[in-house]
């Protein structure tokens, strides 16, 4: 668990994608993903079947999907998204088959393929039954430049734009006050 966090998960499906952009302390800390073998125990950690190690091809487009995440999930924090964020998303999640598996309890989307591919069709479906549920725009990115950590935004007014009160937002309202009181004195 990073400093940033107050410990705030994201539901169900949604957790595996603020676990993928949080795989990076960014901006230059630890990376899961940083080697084919990493990235191979991060999903293996996940639950996503993968039957070799990750070439370094799949590496990489699993780095540049947790990128245009984190990028798209400033938006849920009224930031625009970073230009070809959304476009990359789309093109990720369109290149993966789901399947409608049926359950006891009904109908949910799933995975038709493993490896990479199963886990980009995992977070498709989180994305659609989050959508549906109303939680999407709850997962945020945080809005500190040098944190950018994803974050659940369980707050009564989903008005939450920092990882942490107590780190991130502390050090964005100190800044703010000593910028004031320097235009004032």
């Amino acid at each position: 668990m990073s400093d940033h966090d107050d410990g705030e998960q994201a539901p169900r499906g949604l957790l595996l994608l603020q676990e993928l952009v949080n795989s990076l302390d960014y901006p230059s800390g630890p990376d899961e993903l940083g080697s084919p073998e990493r990235a191979t125990a991060w999903l293996r950690r996940h639950g996503v079947r993968v039957t070799s190690a990750l070439g370094d091809a799949d590496r990489e487009r699993l780095i540049e999907l947790r990128e245009a995440l984190r990028d798209l999930l400033e938006t849920h924090t009224g930031k625009a998204a970073a230009p070809g964020a959304r476009t990359s998303v789309n093109r990720a999640l369109a290149a993966v088959p789901l399947t409608v598996e049926l359950r006891e309890d009904g109908g949910v989307l799933a995975p038709a393929s493993s490896g990479v591919d199963g886990l980009v069709a995992r977070l498709s479906a989180a994305v659609v039954e989050a959508t549906i549920t109303g939680t999407w725009s709850r997962l945020k990115v945080c809005a500190a430049d040098t944190c950018r950590f994803a974050f659940y935004d369980r707050s009564k007014n989903g008005s939450r734009a920092w990882c942490s009160m107590q780190v991130c937002g502390s050090r964005a309202k100190a800044r703010s006050y000593r910028e004031r009181r320097r235009t004032t004195a």
